[in-house]
């Protein structure tokens, strides 16, 4: 479908791609992966005609119907949903005569609401709305246009965690190409079939998802050197949690660490574009508990967001809000930060605590005339200047660069920047607001390592999946106004929303205006579980007491001998000489094993908590 043949791409005097060659086919989904300025965006315009070949050719199959993000809505004035339907052909040619062309409304209304959108603001111009609805509003006219090939450039920026769920089950239904830029791992291991890394101006396309990508990589550089003994280090208390925890209450968190540090442990392996390292100092005052919530109702004077919120704060909590766009986690941030939003209740804070906040906004309020050492002066005045050049040195910015104007610095630079000076300040605990919409993968990765060590509390809103199932230890979800703990990880919260979707009524605005509204009875029963933010079990079981008591024993029985199981196979493997080649038919068994009995070990547990859910109603 798309033939890229001996193609040479510049930028300026600068060479991106020579001699690069890649064939691309209707059904895959590509990851487009490679350091900023390799040339991702500009392969992009290359395949749109706004950038032309240096050398070389590269055509589409013909008739090929492209759709991309844009960057600009020239219309402010155009109503939300008319911007999306119109620029379908069934509305340009003027189909009325066919009945599809009457579903299309409907269907933009669907798509909008998807996105996060209410279904009264379907219905404003879109001048009304932010920057950051505005690209949500352009994403909604991409997916919503029939294409063979789809272009989208960090589609999931603007998105919470709840929308980027439904784009990547979207995207697992899309038949023709994708191709996909992204710094968001999770995201790319989810949906996509290939990965195109551009890399020494050249194109190479691997077969699998992100993390299959760094594992051949980690396999090629594996042969030319052993694993760092820092890798272990790193890790070390991403383990200590799963051993912790692995058959406790909290086991499905175990569980998803478990993932993490397998993908951690080749990241670890690779070698880096920069080399930086996020480090948290010690608190300079430390206390267990930091702050405490008292029957809260948080929000704004004409709007109650959250009723009643109860919630305490310490040291060691690492906190991770959910809930879809609009129920209040931003708002949620603000009162624990300065009770701008808090209504009425109590928020007690020690007052010898010290607060770190990160946003995503949080690079936008940079001096751009200031240079890193000027700004970590003025922030802080009790540093000696080459105190500061050395802590900047750790972050990257060595030599010259502490000089350079902020201005000149890339997103990432700027929240490498901030992030160092919410470090200096020595915090207790962190406040996380979407923080990673600036940073690329190694930054994101370095950022998971660090907070896994912070000895120090943290509550994030994040889409990022990598960076919550990495630190969060606990969820809490906002629904029908309620805070409450969410008893799952993020597999079950995706499972969660699903339910949602299928279980309660979503109005959707006809073409004349009037609203369609319907539910069935046999949902009520799903509906109550969901306002008391539980996840629904995912089968019923009506046996008596007995019996379940009977079943959970068996069921922990056989936790047990997979637990010895599984221990046994990490010392076996353990004790494996993995430079060696003559074991590696070894270790490919043992690995494909110790496989098998994770997975049945998870499927045990989500067992023990259905039978454990239905021994308490």
């Amino acid at each position: 479908m798309l033939n890229i043949k001996n193609l040479q791409l510049a930028y300026g005097s600068n060479t991106l791609l020579k001699n690069a060659s890649v064939q691309l086919y209707k059904g895959q989904t590509v990851g487009l992966i490679g350091q900023n300025g390799a040339g991702k965006t500009s392969l992009f315009k290359l395949i749109l005609g706004k950038l032309a070949p240096e050398a070389g050719d590269y055509s589409l199959t013909n008739d090929t119907l492209i759709a991309y993000v844009e960057q600009e809505i020239y219309n402010q004035d155009e109503l939300l949903v008319d911007y999306v339907m119109n620029v379908h052909p069934l509305v340009i040619h003027d189909h009325t005569d066919l009945p599809e062309y009457y579903q299309l409304r409907p269907s933009a209304e669907k798509l909008l609401i998807n996105l996060g959108f209410t279904i009264e603001e379907l219905y404003r111009p879109i001048k009304e709305f932010s920057g950051g609805w505005q690209m949500r509003v352009n994403l909604a006219k991409a997916l919503f246009v029939p294409s063979d090939l789809l272009l989208l450039d960090e589609p999931t920026n603007h998105l919470d965690i709840e929308t980027v769920m439904w784009l990547e089950d979207w995207l697992k239904q899309y038949a023709g190409l994708a191709i996909i830029i992204s710094h968001d791992r999770e995201f790319l291991d989810n949906v996509t079939t290939h990965t195109l890394a551009i890399s020494g101006k050249t194109l190479t396309l691997y077969t699998g998802n992100y993390s299959t990508f760094e594992n051949t990589r980690y396999q090629q550089i594996r042969e030319q050197q052993q694993m760092q003994a820092k890798t272990t280090a790193k890790l070390a208390h991403l383990q200590s949690f799963v051993d912790r925890f692995r058959a406790g209450t909290k086991a499905k968190q175990a569980q998803s660490r478990v993932k993490m540090i397998e993908k951690l442990q080749v990241a670890a392996a690779i070698p880096k574009d920069i080399e930086f390292s996020i480090k948290f100092l010690e608190p300079e005052y430390t206390v267990n508990k930091l702050l405490s919530i008292h029957e809260a109702n948080i929000g704004y004077s004409d709007k109650l967001l959250i009723n009643q919120a109860k919630l305490d704060i310490f040291q060691d909590s690492k906190i991770g809000l959910l809930g879809k766009n609009g129920v209040g986690k931003s708002t949620f941030i603000k009162a624990l930060l300065d009770k701008s939003t808090l209504l009425n209740g109590t928020i007690e804070i020690n007052n010898k605590i010290k607060i770190g906040y990160f946003a995503q906004n949080t690079v936008d309020q940079l001096e751009l005339s200031d240079t890193p050492l000027s700004f970590l002066t003025r922030q802080h005045k009790d540093k000696r200047e080459q105190e500061l050049r050395s802590f900047l040195g750790g972050y990257g910015f060595v030599g010259d660069k502490v000089k350079e104007k902020i201005a000149t610095f890339s997103g990432g630079e700027k929240a490498r920047l901030t992030i160092a000076s919410i470090i200096l300040d020595r915090p207790n605990i962190l406040f996380l607001d979407e923080p990673t919409n600036h940073l690329d993968m190694q930054m994101r990765e370095e950022l998971a390592n660090s907070i896994q060590d912070f000895n120090g509390a943290v509550v994030i809103v994040s889409h990022d999946k990598f960076l919550l199932q990495s630190i969060v230890n606990e969820f809490y979800l906002i629904n029908n106004h309620q805070l409450n703990p969410f008893e799952g990880d993020l597999d079950d919260y995706h499972d969660f929303l699903l339910n949602k979707t299928v279980t309660t009524n979503t109005n959707i605005t006809n073409k004349n205006g009037a609203h369609n509204s319907s539910k069935s009875s046999t949902s009520s029963k799903l509906d109550t579980q969901l306002a008391n933010s539980k996840p629904v079990n995912s089968k019923t079981n009506l046996k008596n007491p007995l019996k379940i008591k009977s079943d959970i024993q068996k069921v922990e029985e056989q936790v047990a001998r997979i637990n010895s199981k599984i221990a046994e196979l990490e010392k076996l493997i353990g004790g494996l000489d993995m430079t060696l080649n003559e074991n590696a038919p070894q270790l490919n068994k043992l690995s494909s094993e110790y496989d098998a009995a994770k997975n049945k070990l998870a499927k045990l547990e989500n067992e023990w908590l259905e039978l454990q859910s239905l021994l308490g109603e």
